[in-house]
């Protein structure tokens, strides 16, 4: 099987064999997107360009407002990785979605100060890395060092906010700093992270709160003047109705066949499990198909998240840099496409300014591309 076809082939043959069950008497209703015209919130990281490809739906982004890091934005500003947060309406078929508003924060963002097999920390955060992790700036995690200062995308990996798994690393000289987790209350002091937090800005904060702090931190790192405060959770700043698809690490199991994404709750009890065998435990990476019902997810479909899929990008764009089939960038993501099926066109083809509809493997901060074809 190419790559990048294998999630949304199990969606559209789920979504198929849903509308026989129905024509026939079956009743079953699982809440997957694909009814036309319906609202709906998807939170996941960006796997694809031409429209933005956040968990197997392409969004066309023609008419959405894109905001990064609170800061508008064009679409030709986001990245492979990249966590987004898209307000829309589906399509007419499941893989099918049209964003009103492209929504991006970063997770962290500083200075590692050590490093360990798999994972490295920075601003009191643990920050996991994997086979579907996009780095840029660096070839691979291996080049990741104390020192280095870098802006991470991912998904919260632990109810307290202090373990994220990365969906995209990215080496910069921004100094401000970035951190995520549960606001604590001691002595009338706010921390995060084991980190004080203090300023004007800081006030807002409440115990308990999941957080997104920006700000400068001290030279010694023990305190962080907030410039900057945004509330984690999906439905902020979204209609909390219509269809939901959110991508998200299981972070807490609670009762009745329910459990916490970060700060999402969601309700699995009759909700069909893909593969049959999976088992939702902390720590499992999970697609999560349902409706919205007060704040509530209410799950039709929780879908296992492999590594195999989480490796897959699929990009429709116009060549920005060539120097060779070996390094080329589409969409600030730069590619490898020495080994790859080359259609409507030869190699002397690929070149600056041709459009090209590419699907292949992540590894680092090159695109492994196995099948390209010209003048999509």
């Amino acid at each position: 099987m190419k790559p990048s076809t294998a999630r949304l082939s199990r969606r559209s043959v789920l979504a198929i064999a849903v509308s026989v069950l129905v024509a026939c008497g079956g009743g079953l209703q699982i809440g997957l997107p694909g009814t036309g015209g319906t609202g709906m919130y998807a939170q996941g990281s960006i796997s694809g360009f031409g429209s933005v490809v956040v968990n197997g739906i392409k969004f066309d982004d023609t008419s959405a407002t894109v905001q990064v890091n609170g800061i508008a934005a064009h679409s030709s500003d986001l990245r492979i990785g990249m966590v987004a947060g898209v307000q829309g309406e589906s399509g007419a078929t499941p893989t099918l979605g049209t964003a009103s508003l492209i929504d991006v924060w970063s997770a962290a963002q500083g200075t590692i100060s050590s490093v360990a097999s798999g994972q490295f920390t920075l601003n009191g955060m643990t920050i996991r890395t994997d086979n579907g992790t996009v780095f840029d700036g660096v070839a691979s995690a291996a080049q990741l060092a104390p020192g280095v200062r870098v802006a991470v995308w991912g998904l919260q990996a632990s109810a307290d906010g202090r373990s994220w798994t990365a969906t995209r690393v990215a080496v910069v000289t921004d100094t401000t700093a970035v951190s995520s987790g549960m606001v604590g209350i001691g002595n009338g002091l706010r921390s995060l992270n084991g980190i004080a937090l203090t300023g004007t800005a800081a006030a807002s904060l409440n115990a308990g709160d999941l957080a997104r702090v920006s700000g400068i931190l001290s030279q010694s790192g023990d305190s962080l003047e907030v410039t900057g405060v945004k509330l984690l959770g999906p439905l902020a700043g979204a209609t909390q109705q219509g269809e939901g698809e959110v991508e998200g690490v299981v972070t807490t199991l609670l009762a009745g066949g329910h459990f916490m994404m970060g700060s999402t709750e969601v309700d699995a009890s009759g909700a069909l499990l893909d593969p049959s065998t999976l088992q939702i435990a902390v720590g499992t990476r999970v697609e999560v198909h349902g409706t919205w019902q007060a704040g509530l997810l209410k799950a039709g479909k929780v879908e296992a998240e492999s590594e195999q899929i989480l490796a897959q990008v699929e990009i429709e764009a116009p060549i920005e840099q060539f120097t060779s089939l070996a390094d080329f960038v589409v969409r600030g993501q730069r590619c490898d496409a020495s080994q790859a099926t080359i259609s409507h066109g030869t190699a002397a083809d690929v070149k600056v300014g041709v459009k090209v509809h590419i699907k292949g493997i992540k590894a680092g901060d090159v695109l492994m591309v196995n099948d390209l074809e010209l003048g999509s």
